[in-house]
C-alpha cells in the first residue's frame, strides 16, 4: 500500500468506531476545557489529529525507510508494515476512544476510561486490527509480485 492509502486507511479507521460511540454523547455538549459548545466539525477534527499523531509516530518512518532503499520490497517488510499499521490504529483507536471521558464526568481514575470506554468496543477493535492486517498482507503481496515480475523481465532481456 501506499503511504497515502495507509493514512486513508488508518483515518477511517480510527475515527468511525470513536465517532460512532462518542457523537450522541460529545456534540452538542459543552466542553470544560474550552467553554465551548463541542461542534461537530471540531469533534471530527480533533478525532483526525489525534489519529494523524500515531500515522506520523509510527507508519511515517517506517514507509520513509522503505523508500530509501534501494534492494525492493523483502519479506519481512510485510511484518514490519503490519506491525506499524496495527500499532498506529490501536493507539489511534485508544486515544479516539478514551480522549473524551471528561464528557462523561470527571472523576475518573488514570485507566477507567480504558476499561469503560474502550474495552466494551474490543470485538470492533480487533475486526478493524484484522482488517488492518489483511490490507497490509494484500499489499505487500502485490509488491512482491511486482517485484518478482519485474526481475524476471529484467533478467530476460
Amino acid at each position: 500500500m501506499t503511504t497515502f492509502a495507509r493514512y486513508l486507511w488508518l483515518l477511517v479507521a480510527a475515527i468511525a468506531l470513536p465517532a460512532w460511540v462518542h457523537w450522541p454523547y460529545v456534540v452538542g455538549e459543552i466542553d470544560l476545557a474550552s467553554v465551548e459548545i463541542m461542534t461537530s466539525t471540531r469533534f471530527l477534527f480533533e478525532l483526525a489529529l489525534s489519529t494523524s499523531f500515531g500515522f506520523v509516530l509510527l507508519v511515517l518512518p517506517w514507509s520513509l525507510w522503505l523508500r530509501q532503499r534501494r534492494r525492493g520490497v523483502l519479506p519481512r517488510d510485510t511484518w514490519i508494515a503490519a506491525t506499524a499499521m496495527t500499532s498506529a490504529t490501536l493507539l489511534g483507536l485508544h486515544s479516539n476512544m478514551t480522549m473524551y471521558a471528561p464528557f462523561y464526568g470527571n472523576t475518573w481514575a488514570p485507566w477507567e476510561p480504558t476499561f469503560e470506554l474502550f474495552l466494551p468496543h474490543a470485538l470492533s477493535v480487533l475486526a478493524i486490527l484484522a482488517l488492518t492486517i489483511a490490507l497490509e498482507a494484500i499489499g505487500a503481496q502485490r509488491a512482491l509480485r511486482a517485484g518478482v515480475s519485474a526481475a524476471v523481465s529484467s533478467g530476460r532481456s
